[in-house]
């Protein structure tokens, strides 16, 4: 039986951070200079010459406006230090002049959860243990684990990753009603589909399932994949995002690899489930892969707390290749990790590669068989060349000559420029004389700091509006128009109960993304145990919510000005945009990957289907969005 953490009470975590100035935590990380109401600095978490790193000592809270994060003073020792919530606290209190209890600190790794997102673990751990006893116990999953046999793995590695096999006939649907669950819960935990007639039935049929876990070990999603042969259907299905789930945010296998990760400092980044799986068969058990092969700023930061060292090891074929340069970006832009890209030989992937070798092989290419990022960049700029034509070959040389500049060692450059040199036979002094003004230009650029003034973000009607210039950088994940209703909703819900009443009475509500579904909940219960009708103190409700990425939403609405929460005619244009706009955006989507399937199929009578409903979708779109201008 796992032991859950004794909370730190609340006043006395209140008493510590009331007690406590921001400014003096956060002046030992980030150098701050007074702008108007607020200081700025340039923010810790990354990579900036521009300050966009704000500290509202009023508030007693920070945001960046470039990559989003905020919160409290805790928040801030959180994120700077790695380190959990209760850790925070406690290296927080001797500037609060109390002393913390060491039994606030002990197995702090158990969080604690609310009623309903418990609930979901313990459907998804019921389903990820019939699943597997379907595959590896009944005749029914015997085709599906022989296919796993078949793909080289052992039965110790099948439970360890405890892969299942779904069968059809709504059999996992038939398994919970018998055990009599919540219709709800079943309908929200996204395992099942639901019909126009709003009957459940199950997601995955006659599929191979892997299991796709978070940090913790707990089961929160599946992808199944086809065993049949007829390809009109998929050949993968993935479980969409849910209260649990957030793909951008996951990384398949970190719960077993975090440990082999932090002790080695390296990280192996896979594009495939099986390349994982097989490589842990192997005894490579530092690896993790996305989920699919677009790497995410998220799933990044979260490696960079735990490795130096990053090897992408992606597929070779081309959508690898251009995934492998996506990725190697991302990371060069948003970490400190080092990366370097495995070339495996014969084009195959490391799944393939295992299978045709061994595990002895597979280690070697893994630990030897590595590019550089320049070394990378050179052969992929080579990609699609024809270098019998002269201008392909210059205009290679020139962008050849930009990626060299960028190396930092002169006897590095210098041995990239003789390749250079040598596989197009031009002279090397040549060469140098083209390169010198690119190092002259990057020497100068590196010794200007301009720090134009800043301004924050403006609103329109509860629509953020980023000043025209001068401006913060526009954040990586900038805010759509529903999110931007989502965020002025909640914020108003949480400050003036006649809107929490007016929104939480309209049947079906929900917010469509699972970070605000999840702060209302919380919210519900945080009212509700503290006996208040409205969320006034932001500070406190930090402290409770605890999980960062929720934190830094709240940091971002405390920023929101007063004067935008005066016209209560906005919230019921909130609410349009949330229920019928972004079910809308939604169905468009739906429609538009069904018209890119039927294009690939060449099916011309389904391809002027989904257009005609692709296009009326898009005039109900234009005339709800002008009804809401109006």
């Amino acid at each position: 039986m796992q032991v859950m953490p004794t909370r730190i009470p609340e006043d006395v975590v209140t008493e510590i951070r009331e007690r406590v100035n921001i400014v003096d935590v956060i002046s030992p990380y980030v150098p701050l200079k007074k702008q108007g109401r607020n200081l700025f600095g340039v923010c810790p978490f990354h990579e900036e010459r521009t300050p966009s790193f704000s500290v509202n000592e009023d508030k007693q809270i920070f945001h960046c406006f470039s990559c989003g994060r905020g919160g409290n003073v805790f928040s801030f020792v959180m994120d700077i230090d790695q380190v959990s919530f209760p850790q925070a606290v406690a290296k927080v209190a001797p500037l609060a002049g109390i002393d913390i209890d060491d039994k606030y600190l002990n197995n702090e790794s158990a969080q604690p959860v609310d009623e309903r997102t418990q609930a979901l673990r313990e459907l998804y751990q019921d389903a990820t243990k019939l699943y597997h006893h379907l595959l590896v116990n009944t005749q029914a999953g015997e085709t599906a684990l022989n296919y796993l046999h078949e793909r080289g793995l052992d039965d110790a590695t099948i439970d360890a990753f405890m892969l299942g096999y779904a069968p059809g006939n709504d059999f996992l649907l038939d398994y919970f009603q018998n055990k009599k669950v919540d219709y709800q819960l079943l309908r929200t935990s996204e395992l099942f589909v639901v019909w126009d007639d709003g009957t459940l039935h199950d997601r995955f049929s006659d599929r191979v399932l892997f299991t796709i876990r978070d940090q913790y070990g707990h089961p929160i999603a599946f992808s199944g994949r086809r065993l049949s042969a007829d390809d009109t259907q998929p050949k993968y299905v993935n479980s969409p995002e849910s209260l649990l789930f957030d793909k951008s945010n996951e990384l398949f296998n970190l719960d077993l690899a975090r440990d082999s990760i932090k002790k080695s400092h390296d990280v192996i980044l896979f594009e495939g489930f099986m390349d994982v799986i097989a490589a842990f068969q192997a005894g490579v058990k530092n690896s993790v892969a996305s989920m699919g092969t677009s790497l995410t700023i998220d799933q990044v930061r979260q490696l960079n707390r735990l490795a130096e060292n990053i090897t992408i090891a992606y597929d070779s074929d081309a959508a690898g290749q251009n995934a492998t340069k996506r990725a190697l970006d991302l990371i060069q832009q948003n970490s400190q990790m080092t990366p370097v890209v495995a070339h495996i030989p014969d084009n195959q992937d490391p799944d393939e590669y295992l299978r045709s070798h061994d595990a002895a092989a597979l280690n070697d290419v893994l630990a030897h068989h590595h590019e550089n990022p320049i070394a990378f960049n050179l052969r992929f700029l080579r990609q699609d060349r024809d270098f019998s034509n002269q201008n392909e070959v210059f205009d290679y040389i020139d962008q050849a000559l930009h990626l060299i500049a960028s190396v930092d060692e002169a006897v590095v450059r210098e041995n990239y420029l003789r390749q250079l040199s040598d596989d197009f036979n031009i002279s090397f002094d040549a060469l140098t004389d083209q390169i010198r003004p690119m190092l002259m230009q990057r020497q100068a650029t590196r010794q200007s700091t301009p720090v134009p003034q800043q301004a924050a973000p403006t609103y329109v009607d509860g629509l953020v509006e980023l000043p025209e210039a001068p401006a913060f950088p526009v954040p990586d994940d900038d805010l759509n128009r529903v999110e931007q209703a989502e965020r002025m909703l909640l914020a108003w819900m949480l400050r003036d109960n006649d809107v929490w009443l007016e929104v939480t009475q309209q049947p079906d509500f929900t917010f469509s993304d699972v970070s605000y579904e999840t702060l209302y909940m919380l919210a519900t219960g945080y009212r509700e145990s503290h006996q208040l009708t409205t969320i006034d103190n932001l500070n406190d409700f930090m402290d409770y919510v605890q999980k960062p990425e929720l934190i830094r939403i709240l940091a971002a609405i405390q920023d929101i000005p007063d004067e935008l929460f005066e016209d209560r005619e906005h919230v019921k244009a909130y609410m349009q945009v949330m229920m019928q706009e972004e079910p809308l955006e939604t169905q468009i989507k739906k429609l538009t990957q069904q018209l890119a399937e039927a294009k690939s199929m060449h099916n011309d009578s389904e391809i002027a289907q989904k257009s005609v409903e692709i296009i009326n979708l898009l005039r109900k779109q234009q005339a709800l969005r002008e009804q809401g201008d109006r």
